[in-house]
């Protein structure tokens, strides 16, 4: 009542009031100070400064396309750096430190570019041929078909720097002997399908064993068509044209009790066989010299020349009197390679018991090997049935 006291709030000890009166009043209490700006002010400098924030964020927005490629390359230059510290820690340190040594591989094909790069580094360097006894890593080169195959190469072991690649040699027999040992032409196009459907739902590295799997469904129709089995059914005995049967590998052979796929599987075994062996001869060439590997060389000409000049007589292509002096020479020249130059560096009755031997070796094996392809046509005569 002596002040015109007005209280405005009360929170816990606290009370909050106002005086109304003529002349200023000391009191012995702390006056409350009062904010510069009242709330309207506030909330209209609130409303300024988001707008300028959200211009800022705008304008930093517009800066960042404008230069992310600078960021970029000087991110790829900071990491070069980074990846360039760990080498120098990492590698060979020469001269007292003062020189780092770095070797390394590179494909052949890129060569120009690293000698650009390396030029433009301003390093010394030396580039040289990898040798044989290089551990040199293995990058295989083929064409888009065989590729798809070099996933069964890697499976086996890669081969050496000084081999050869076997993929491409590889990549047709493996497709004729699994078409061969599916034996079903029904089998196939289910394989294909199925390689399609997968082929879309599976991740990016799994689509290339995909495209095999629809490869291998390619081969085995066809195969299939060609042994006459359908899901089963025998297509000989489907109304059919006869020009798609003539195609079809079917039935005894003339008045024998033998099926006309065994004697294709066989015929398939002769091939493969020949085929790796002629491998087998260059590869010795390669690795060890022509002299080196005379004997390889007699063996290859006595099977081979024997099985084109048997052949060429069965046909009557020749007559018996050629294939029989056909036969003496092949013999005679191989036998100088298996007996007489199977190794140069030996004594000369050494190597005729070395060919002795070998000769019962690859007489003994070689009838095994090829008897061993009667397989496939169970195999096809099982998923056919």
């Amino acid at each position: 009542e002596q002040y015109n006291t007005i209280i405005v709030k009360e929170n816990g000890g606290h009370l909050y009031f106002v005086t109304v009166t003529p002349e200023p009043v000391g009191l012995d209490i702390e006056p409350l100070r009062l904010p510069s700006l009242s709330l309207s002010e506030l909330n209209s400098k609130k409303a300024e400064m988001e707008e300028a924030l959200l211009q800022t964020t705008a304008e930093l927005k517009a800066f960042c396309k404008a230069h992310y490629r600078t960021f970029e390359s000087g991110g790829e230059q900071l990491q070069g750096d980074i990846d360039l510290l760990k080498v120098k820690l990492n590698s060979e340190e020469m001269a007292e430190g003062a020189v780092v040594l770095l070797e390394g591989w590179i494909p052949e094909d890129q060569e120009a570019d690293v000698k650009k790069l390396l030029d433009d580094s301003g390093v010394y360097y030396e580039i040289r041929k990898a040798t044989k006894e290089d551990n040199a890593p293995i990058k295989l080169k083929n064409n888009a078909f065989v590729r798809m195959y070099e996933v069964l190469t890697k499976m086996y072991g890669m081969p050496d720097y000084a081999e050869f690649d076997p993929t491409p040699i590889l990549a047709p027999f493996f497709s004729l002997f699994f078409a061969f040992c599916m034996g079903d032409a029904g089998y196939g196009l289910v394989l294909i399908v199925f390689g399609f459907i997968l082929k879309k739902k599976l991740s990016k590295s799994l689509r290339g064993m995909m495209n095999l799997v629809i490869t291998l469904g390619i081969f085995t129709a066809i195969f299939g068509a060609i042994l006459g089995t359908f899901f089963g059914v025998s297509l000989f005995d489907v109304e059919l044209p006869e020009g798609m049967k003539q195609f079809m590998i079917v039935g005894k052979i003339g008045e024998t009790t033998y099926d006309k796929q065994m004697l294709l599987a066989l015929i398939i075994g002769v091939i493969h066989i020949s085929i790796a062996m002629t491998v087998k001869a260059i590869g010795e060439t390669v690795r060890y010299g022509f002299k080196e590997s005379l004997s390889a060389w007699g063996w290859l000409l006595l099977v081979v020349g024997f099985i084109c000049t048997g052949g060429l007589s069965f046909f009557e292509v020749i007559s018996k009197d050629v294939s029989t002096w056909a036969f003496i020479v092949i013999g005679g020249i191989a036998a100088i390679g298996i007996y007489l130059l199977n190794n140069i560096h030996r004594n000369v009755f050494v190597n005729i018991g070395a060919g002795v031997w070998d000769t019962y070796n690859m007489a003994t094996g070689l009838m095994g090997d090829i008897l061993s392809y009667i397989r496939l046509y169970a195999l096809g005569l099982a998923g056919g049935m």
